[in-house]
């Protein structure tokens, strides 16, 4: 049986694995123009299988931490870097191994026919992005977590504009360079702060400096943390580079963005705030953090009802769903940040499989507008399936995965008396499920007279990928309570208890208080609000369908020019509204 040390010291395999696929990737081009595919498979699923290895001691409620070199903790202090496993990350960790291997399946089929340099490139670019998510998960370091947010965002430079001969990816790849630069130098900024009152940037030295009584400085730090995070998450105000770079991007790119890349932002909030910092004394962090996700889940799930383009409305829904998260963990209550943890992981399941839809019907129609589809459930049968699964989780219906951690972050919300936030996600889910409701119906239901002028045919990869998050997002939803024993209740433990986290991570081994949360599938009153809350969608969608743009509607539209300046200055006075409000 292996020792905590053996299973700490396989730690940086997770990440070092994909970033020798991705070295190796546009070598092996040049041998087979599909070898790039199969090195970045394996590398994937060669992290994942070191991530399972490891799984059932930390999802056991064990915390292991790695000190790259050797250099140990010395009376407290870190002098090297750490790589600790605890429940959290290492659930964001899996599911970034695992659907970017399933991601890099659908590949092969969207993109297979590229020439090897393309195919080189796209391969190294896409294990590079999932080798900075397992980094960014597993790190215990606050400037190698800055780390791995640039090595992310390098590679989704990469990702974004892959296809330069397109205007709309050059445009998209440089607002989230602007967008992302900005956000880098504001968490760069926070770190320096940290690092300059404390002398140290390992997360267990700053919970041990600042939880529960931080000074000014500190509190400047949080909000320049938060705000950079919040970026990358695509939360209103500093979602303005999202629905570009989703649309621009290639379907599996899209979905990886999507499923995986914004919720690094959340994760890397998630951390600091409550594991990190924790109790801060009256300081309306959490309430900074809630007021960001109300905002983020209804003006998301609004600009995706008024949208035309396919992705365009997956994109802002990606933004109404980070602002969901970000409720569910700023409960600070174990059903809320259980049903947050949960939620990520649903996300990532049920987000990929609509991006991946979205992106076989412009695949196969070459259209991407809503005005321009329709009749698609007969003559793309398995896309229309795969849109609908997905809509339903995300609508929260039983027995898909949205149900139950959707059903989380309202017991979350109603337990700790927080009852105008709950009608707000209420409401937030009724737009979405409107925004989904009328898409699936635009794209895949209307009946469309004119032929389309060529259909490309539906590819094996894209079904393999169609059918595992299918079956992902139903298992998920079938044994609730499994997954919150072994998966969300245990991470849930690891962020309300900063101080065990911190432990763990100073000396390498430590065990999590159990975390007792349940949920019960046949409550009453839950069944009866996922069916208010999707009939009054469908209603909604129809009412949409039938009646001019509000003038809310389009005023907010109106909003987002497209320019990236107005979007650096929305992200400017967001940076200093965190400031003032986390300070006076």
């Amino acid at each position: 049986m292996s020792t905590t040390a053996d299973l700490a010291a396989l730690l940086p395999l997770p990440v070092a694995i994909p970033l020798a696929g991705a070295t190796l990737a546009p070598l092996v081009a040049r041998i087979d123009r599909r070898a790039p595919l199969v090195v970045g498979l394996l590398g994937l699923l060669g992290a994942a299988g070191v991530l399972v290895g490891i799984a059932p001691r930390v999802f056991g409620g064990e915390v292991i931490s790695h000190y790259m070199g050797g250099w140990v903790p010395v009376g407290g202090r870190a002098i090297g870097i750490a790589f600790a496993a605890d429940p959290f990350g290492l659930a964001y960790a899996l599911g970034a191994a695992g659907i970017g291997a399933v991601l890099l399946v659908a590949t092969v089929s969207e993109l297979g026919d590229l020439g090897p340099r393309e195919i080189g490139g796209y391969a190294c670019l896409f294990q590079l992005l999932v080798a900075a998510l397992i980094g960014t998960a597993l790190t215990a370091d606050l400037f190698n977590l800055f780390v791995w947010f640039e090595v992310a965002a390098l590679a989704s430079y990469g990702l974004t504009g892959f296809f330069l001969e397109r205007p709309i990816a050059l445009e998209a790849a440089f607002k989230v360079l602007v967008l992302t630069t900005l956000a880098s130098f504001a968490i760069f900024v926070g770190a320096t702060l940290l690092y300059a009152n404390h002398g140290a940037l390992n997360f267990a030295q700053l919970h041990a400096a600042v939880a529960g009584h931080p000074h000014t400085a500190d509190m400047v730090a949080l909000a320049l943390l938060i705000c950079g995070f919040a970026t990358k998450a695509g939360l209103v105000p500093f979602h303005g580079w999202l629905a570009d770079a989703h649309t621009a991007a290639p379907g599996p790119v899209s979905a990886l963005f999507s499923g995986l890349m914004v919720s690094l932002g959340v994760v890397a909030i998630a951390r600091i705030a409550l594991q990190i910092y924790g109790p801060v004394g009256g300081r309306p962090v959490l309430g900074l953090l809630m007021a960001m996700g109300v905002v983020s889940a209804l003006a998301g799930a609004v600009l995706a009802l008024a949208q035309n383009d396919l992705k365009r409305l997956l994109a802002y829904d990606t933004v109404s769903q980070m602002g969901v998260l970000v409720v569910g963990f700023a409960t600070a209550v174990p059903a809320g940040v259980a049903g947050a943890t949960y939620h990520l992981i649903d996300h990532a399941l049920y987000k990929s499989l609509l991006f991946l839809a979205a992106g076989s019907v412009l695949h196969a129609t070459g259209h991407e507008k809503l005005s321009e589809l329709g009749g698609l459930a007969r003559r793309r049968p398995v896309p229309a399936i795969a849109f609908m699964a997905g809509v339903a989780a995300i609508a929260g219906i039983p027995p898909l995965n949205g149900y139950p951690s959707l059903g989380l972050i309202h017991e979350g919300l109603t337990g700790s008396g927080r009852h105008a936030v709950n009608l707000a996600m209420l409401a937030a889910q009724v737009i979405t499920v409107a925004a989904l409701g009328r898409a699936a119906y635009l794209a895949f239901f209307r009946r469309r007279d004119a032929p389309y002028e060529e259909l490309q045919p539906q590819r094996p990869g894209m079904i393999v990928a169609f059918v595992a998050l299918g079956a992902a997002c139903l298992a998920a939803g079938v044994f609730p309570n499994w997954i919150l024993d072994q998966v969300a209740a245990p991470a849930a433990a690891s962020l309300l208890h900063g101080q065990v986290y911190a432990n763990g991570v100073l000396t390498g081994h430590v065990v999590l208080p159990h975390l007792a949360v349940s949920f019960d599938y046949f409550r009453p009153g839950e069944l009866l609000t996922v069916a208010a809350t999707a009939l009054a969608g469908v209603l909604l969608a129809a009412g949409y369908l039938r009646i001019a743009e509000p003038r809310p509607i389009r005023l907010l539209r109106a909003l987002h020019t497209g320019s990236v300046n107005d979007y650096a200055a929305f992200a400017a006075a967001g940076i200093l509204c965190a400031v003032v409000v986390l300070t006076v």
